[in-house]
């Protein structure tokens, strides 16, 4: 800047000598007649040249003579002052302007005569900033004029000033930044301070807003302003309604500037009497994330406020409350991190905190009990000491998740099967997640590990169930299906397959209940699998039924092989029920051919097999279940004989049809076949039955029935047997039939087996005599006993007895 003005006022000095020359040579040609017409074209030459230069100038550029009168100037001062030269020349500042204006142009005028020196001065003029150059110019009379150049410099002071404004902003940014507050009000007092200085007000306020309350709430007065508040009585908190002009901030959520503010103004509510005056007035509002946060109001600055303090004081806001945000994000992660680490420390899960340089900074109680180390004992050390993590199975290796992490700076989690070994050598299963730690930095890692042994054997437990029936542990069907498609392979064949169902599982459910069918499903369970081979697969199908799945086996390496699981399963007895199983057989050689087709015709070979041995398996089981009854009260055996034959010589007696008599004889050898599934003590008890085992024994004639009932062969005595000990006058059980809704065979079975019961006796009754259990019969006519079977089945008992009577 220094050298322009240099360069300009060089200028105007060589101005001027032209000037100067200009005129002496005037006077010479004037003296020189011969030479006249010449110096006028070089006289006009040079006033062109002048002219041109001059008005070239941004500047007002002119010249005063001695009285300080101007003697000629450019454009721009014919344009300043609204003249034209004509109307400027030969005046002074007095006849051209404001009187104090000229005053204080005047007086540098005079310095610069009376000192003949260069005088720089600013003047301000209608809102203008003028940079004015002035210095002592000898005029060719010998005296002294003043020549200048004035250049209108208001945008560079304007721009200097906003700069130092800017300067000044990022310093009160740096401030409050850097500077310690107690708290978050002293720290917007100073704010609101700054800015009142920055935007050379005299009064400013901050407050703060919310939105949803549509409330302000007063946070920051600049200093002094409380005591030259006269209002009695202040407020702190206002109502947005209830605001004036400061509150159309918010209701227009724009900025507001009032630079006159005794002007009406239809906003404007007044204030309290006693209220600092106001002249000029700035408010505008704070907004964060669209939310309007806070509102400032700034008062009376000697110079209109503009755009320009809009936008510092703006920044200024923006930039304080964002530093105000970060110190409640610091004041909050500082707290986060303290309740983080005390929530590290008392969760049940293990916690260790591993620094950059891979060493125990934080053990929690967790950790301690699962690895057996101590706190104390770990600080510091490598972590790798402690957390010694190996693969479950032998000869397999696990990655470190902590090394992984360090590496990568991402989280990561264990692989499973992982196994920690403690302080004290014992082995735990875990799994764990580690993440990376930052603090303007990577800085570490925190490893948060469990013991997940219990957790991984319920999670085999869960696996094994899933491909394992829950009974019998063989694999279950959706295994099989599984497996069977994986095995069915070119290299597999011949793949053979054998279909097993137990005979007799649901007269075993039936007589004995579900806990001995499932005793026989297990036992048959079992028996297969001893017979089978390690590849084999066995798989319990259904509810009663098994398929094994032979690879690579030929038809009779699979038929030995089912022989010898019928032969097994033989010898296995559940009560009264000998095990049995039928077995069916097919064989894939063709590679072509559809596995589950071959299964399909292992199921019907089963069902012929089936088929063909179940009266045989019946008969062999309903055998079984009489030998064991009697096996266990060798009184049965006689009674279960002498009942059928007495029967057998009633129903001749009545002439029944051969068919019937072998049906009363039948239910008569069966009647109490029930009896097997009571306990042995109970038939073999002496002393008279309790309720409960009364209880008990009524159920005989129904487990009886469900058992005759399971077969052709006795199907037709199964409601002879069942309806035995139904009494004429509906007294009897199980359903307390009456009369003739008894079955007839019923009622005569009834009369057989209790006068068989009199005259043989029992553990807990000591036999009658014949004539005895006569009149017992006969006294029980019409209320037990039918009265015309009793009087019939009496006179055949006395013309002669069971024993006497031959076929």
């Amino acid at each position: 800047m220094v050298a322009q003005t240099q360069m300009d006022q060089n200028l105007l000095l060589l101005s001027l000598v032209a000037a100067g020359i200009l005129f002496l040579l005037s006077l010479a040609l004037y003296r020189n007649n011969r030479s006249l017409r010449e110096a006028k074209r070089l006289i006009e030459n040079a006033e062109e040249l002048r002219r041109t230069f001059i008005n070239s100038q941004e500047e007002l550029v002119y010249l005063k003579d001695a009285s300080l009168n101007y003697v000629f100037v450019n454009n721009k001062v014919e344009k300043f002052y609204g003249k034209s030269a004509d109307e400027i020349l030969g005046q002074d500042d007095y006849s051209l302007g404001d009187r104090d204006f000229a005053e204080r142009r005047r007086r540098t005028d005079q310095d610069v005569l009376s000192q003949r020196i260069k005088i720089n001065t600013s003047v301000e003029w209608k809102d203008r900033i003028y940079h004015t150059n002035k210095f002592p110019v000898e005029l060719p009379d010998g005296s002294y004029g003043v020549g200048a150049y004035v250049r209108d410099v208001t945008e560079e002071e304007e721009n200097k000033l906003q700069l130092e404004k800017n300067l000044m902003r990022n310093q009160i940014l740096l401030d409050v930044g850097n500077r310690h507050f107690e708290s978050e009000e002293d720290q917007l007092d100073y704010a609101t301070n700054e800015m009142i200085r920055l935007t050379e007000s005299e009064f400013g306020y901050l407050y703060l807003y919310q939105e949803d309350t549509k409330q302000f709430r007063l946070n920051s007065w600049s200093l002094g302003v409380m005591e030259e508040c006269a209002v009695v009585e202040k407020q702190t908190v206002y109502d947005l309604e209830k605001t004036g002009i400061w509150g159309d901030v918010v209701r227009t959520r724009k900025a507001l500037i009032v630079n006159d503010f005794d002007a009406p103004n239809p906003g404007k509510k007044g204030y309290p009497e006693g209220h600092v005056p106001l002249r000029r007035f700035l408010s505008l509002p704070v907004f964060i994330d669209g939310q309007i946060v806070a509102v400032v109001g700034l008062a009376n600055k000697k110079q209109p406020y503009d755009d320009n303090d809009l936008y510092q004081v703006g920044m200024l806001m923006r930039g304080v409350w964002n530093d105000r945000e970060r110190r409640e994000a610091r004041a909050q992660l500082a707290k986060e991190k303290e309740k983080y680490l005390l929530t590290l420390m008392s969760i049940g899960d293990a916690v260790m905190v591993v620094d950059s340089d891979k060493k125990i900074e934080m053990f929690n109680r967790s950790a301690e009990a699962l690895t057996e180390w101590t706190e104390e004992e770990v600080f510091g050390r490598d972590y790798r000491e402690i957390f010694q993590i190996s693969h479950k199975r032998q000869g397999c290796r696990i990655k470190d998740p902590v090394e992984e992490v360090f590496h990568s700076k991402v989280k990561r989690e264990l692989e499973s099967h992982a196994i920690l070994t403690t302080k004290n050598g014992n082995r735990v299963d875990i799994d764990d997640s580690v993440a990376p730690l930052f603090d303007g930095g990577f800085s570490g890692a925190v490893v948060v590990f469990r013991d997940v042994t219990e957790k991984n054997l319920q999670t085999e437990k869960i696996e094994y169930l899933s491909f394992h029936d829950s009974l019998t542990g063989l694999y279950n069907r959706r295994f099989f299906e599984e497996e069977i498609q994986r095995l069915d392979t070119p290299r597999n064949l011949p793949l053979s397959i054998l279909m097993g169902d137990i005979n007799g599982l649901k007269l075993t459910n039936d007589i004995f209940g579900h806990e001995h069918g499932d005793r026989l499903l297990q036992k048959t369970a079992e028996a297969i699998r001893s017979v089978c081979r390690a590849d084999d697969i066995i798989a319990r199908w259904g509810g009663d039924e098994f398929v094994i799945l032979l690879p690579r086996t030929e038809r009779e390496e699979a038929l030995e092989i089912a022989s010898r699981i019928r032969e097994q399963v033989a010898r296995e007895q559940v009560k009264a029920v000998r095990g049995s199983i039928s077995i069916g057989c097919q064989i894939k050689k063709d590679p072509e051919e559809q596995i589950f087709h071959i299964l399909d015709e292992a199921e019907s070979a089963m069902y012929r097999e089936k088929t063909l041995t179940k009266r045989e398996i019946f008969q062999s089981t309903i055998k079984s279940i009489m030998d064991q009854l009697q096996r266990e009260n060798p009184k049965e055996r006689m009674h279960s004989e002498q009942v059928g034959t007495l029967c057998q010589i009633f129903g001749k007696d009545l002439r029944l049809e051969e068919g019937e008599v072998r049906r009363l004889r039948d239910a008569g050898y069966y009647h109490d076949i029930g009896k097997a599934v009571l306990e042995p003590e109970l038939l073999r008890k002496e002393e008279p039955l309790d309720e409960k085992d009364w209880q008990a024994l009524k159920e005989h004639p129904v487990v009886g029935y469900r058992i005759l009932n399971a077969s052709e062969e006795t199907l037709d005595v199964a409601d002879i047997v069942l309806y035995h000990h139904e009494h004429w006058n509906g007294g009897g059980y199980p359903k307390g039939l009456q009369g003739e809704a008894i079955p007839r065979l019923s009622r005569m079975l009834f009369l057989v087996e209790s006068y068989e019961d009199m005259v043989c006796g029992s553990v807990y009754k000591k036999p009658m005599t014949q004539e005895d259990a006569i009149r017992e019969i006969l006294a029980n006519a019409g209320s037990q006993f039918d009265p015309i079977l009793a009087q019939t089945f009496v006179s055949l008992i006395q013309e002669k007895t069971p024993e006497k009577e031959t076929e």
